[in-house]
């Protein structure tokens, strides 16, 4: 019997981010994106509170933050003593693929708990960006989404007094690392999957390269067809599946605000052409009441310019760009801004490196690391380097600065830094070269009160190196208590956000027309948008999602 079409939106239907949707018909059942809830594992977890590598999967299904669904994960991630027959009670059936909008971890970041002999398919880029974001950071069950390493039960229990067996998992060394399956839209770029194929390990822990594929126009028995979109990370796209009676389309995140604003145009118009049945919508900029006219919309030329014009007010200091991991996009932008006022843009390592694997994505992408082009700020370390670290000293030696050359002259110089990258101010000021200094935030505003905390400590790191700071601010509230603000007219328009607007949300809905919307990525109720499609005279019915529940149309 020919299984009709129909959605079970797991999770990300009341919370930005999060986001797990399994389609199903006839043999495909293809997981769009596979993301990390951090609302809800904040519910439970914080910064000293993770959940238990050692436990394998037990801590995520216990607590609700993964799905039960049989296949879809890693066996060797089942305690045999939890879960002995391990997802063989649960309903569903194995996953044909998943597929990723982009390489934002709240889209991508349980992807390492999945079974990787099920393929995952995205854009060349996205596969680029999580490459070298596994390879450069730390290694843990949530890091394995382009290659993994085999878990195996211990012999004993928990330590003394515990004579359980089998609750405890522990990496294998002896076993290889291997690649996942990757399937990639519009083909393999050419020297990519040479690339790929370097170990990330060197010679040290052996490793399986999988060599990637084009993705197939089939996915199970279903056409599915993916469309670039613009949003705050390059290789972004969305999802337009061949439905029986008619068309599916997946926004996943985008905005027409970036440099590739004409690929979201271009994915309306597709909509605009072929109408849609349902179409699956974010609402990040949602408003819980008619505040759409008052959301700002700054573009990121806009953000160049304003960023450029807060340079030039401090010639012959020291200047830090601090903005979002993996957003390539604004990197360039401050590159521009370096190269047009006389300075070096400054990278860290893991910034080098992601921009030389990208660049065998796209060699449009600079490179131009060394002497009269972008630096490299040493991070001194003790050890062996990791492959990466060696791939960056081989290829860019002459590019790499220390500290006292960046006080030598410090108006030369743009560094890209984050909070995460604090540590270095105290050899930066021990040099002096951060006094007087501009700290320019150019990235989102804090999302719940743990990151309000990091801003908290971030100004205080600010005022300790003697540096002045634009982008946000904390100033005395109404009851003398200090407030976070990124609203302060001196603070706007140094960052473009990576969503479209509540109007423009609508206005996509009522240029693609559907029949049904079914809302996701929003913290607001699936009611809001039928008071605006309704003030907006559209008549698209909306589903709204419920965690686990299959929705029909």
């Amino acid at each position: 019997m020919h299984r009709a079409a129909s959605l079970t939106v797991f999770d990300g239907h009341s919370s930005i981010g999060g986001t797990k949707i399994l389609f199903e018909q006839g043999e495909a059942r293809l997981l769009l994106d596979f993301g990390t809830n951090y609302k809800r594992m904040g519910e439970f977890y914080e910064e000293y509170l993770k959940p238990r590598a050692s436990r394998g999967l037990t801590d995520y299904l216990e607590l609700g933050l993964l799905p039960q669904v049989r296949g879809l994960y890693r066996p060797d991630l089942f305690p045999p003593y939890d879960y002995p027959r391990r997802d063989a009670d649960w309903s569903g059936e194995r996953p044909t693929a998943v597929l990723l909008t982009h390489a934002h971890l709240d889209h991508c970041g349980a992807v390492g708990f999945v079974d990787p002999t099920i393929p995952v398919v995205s854009t060349p880029m996205t596969l680029a960006l999580l490459r070298a974001w596994q390879e450069t950071g730390s290694t843990d069950l949530t890091s394995e989404i382009t290659y993994v390493g085999s878990r195996t039960p211990t012999d004993r229990g928990g330590g003394p007094g515990d004579s359980l067996p089998g609750r405890l998992l522990q990496g294998d060394r002896e076993a290889a690392r291997r690649a996942r399956p990757f399937w990639l839209w519009g083909g393999v770029p050419d020297g990519f999957a040479e690339t790929l194929r370097r170990s990330p390990f060197g010679g040290r822990t052996p490793f399986e390269a999988v060599d990637p594929v084009a993705a197939p126009r089939m996915l199970g028995d279903v056409p599915v067809e993916s469309h670039g979109v613009d949003h705050s990370v390059y290789g972004a796209s969305a999802f337009l599946i061949e439905a029986d009676g008619g068309l599916v389309a997946y926004s996943g995140d985008l905005r027409r605000h970036g440099e590739l604003g004409k690929e979201t145009e271009g994915f309306l118009r597709r909509l605009e052409a072929k109408r849609p049945e349902v179409l699956i919508v974010e609402g990040t900029r949602l408003s819980a009441s008619g505040n759409a006219p008052g959301q700002p919309m700054t573009t990121e030329q806009e953000v160049e310019a304003n960023c450029r014009r807060e340079v030039e007010r401090y010639p012959g200091r020291l200047v830090v760009a601090d903005f979002g991991p993996r957003n390539v996009e604004r990197l360039r932008s401050f590159r521009r801004i370096a190269n047009a006022v006389g300075r070096s843009l400054v990278l860290t390592p893991k910034d080098a490196y992601l921009l030389q694997m990208l660049h065998s994505v796209d060699p449009s992408i600079e490179t131009d690391l060394g002497p009269g082009g972008m630096r490299i700020l040493e991070e001194p370390s003790v050890g062996l380097p990791r492959a990466w670290q060696s791939l960056v000293v081989d290829r860019f030696g002459d590019a790499y600065l220390n500290p006292h050359d960046v006080a030598t002259n410090p108006g030369r110089y743009l560094l890209c830094f984050s909070f995460f990258d604090c540590n270095d101010l105290v050899d930066l000021k021990k040099e002096r070269a951060t006094e007087g200094g501009l700290w320019l935030y150019s990235s989102s505003e804090a999302h719940g009160e743990e990151q309000e905390f990091d801003f908290l400590r971030l100004q205080k790191w600010i005022g300790w190196a003697g540096m002045h700071q634009v982008g946000f601010r904390y100033e005395p509230g109404p009851s003398g208590v200090p407030e976070l603000r990124f609203d302060h007219p001196d603070d706007i328009g140094h960052h473009a956000s990576g969503h479209a607007t509540e109007a423009e949300l609508l206005e996509l809905i009522d240029r693609a027309n559907p029949k049904v919307i079914v809302p996701v990525h929003t913290e607001q109720s699936p009611q809001r948008y039928e008071e605006l499609l309704r003030a907006k005279g559209v008549p698209a019915r909306v589903l709204a999602p419920r965690a686990g529940v299959r929705l029909t149309w």
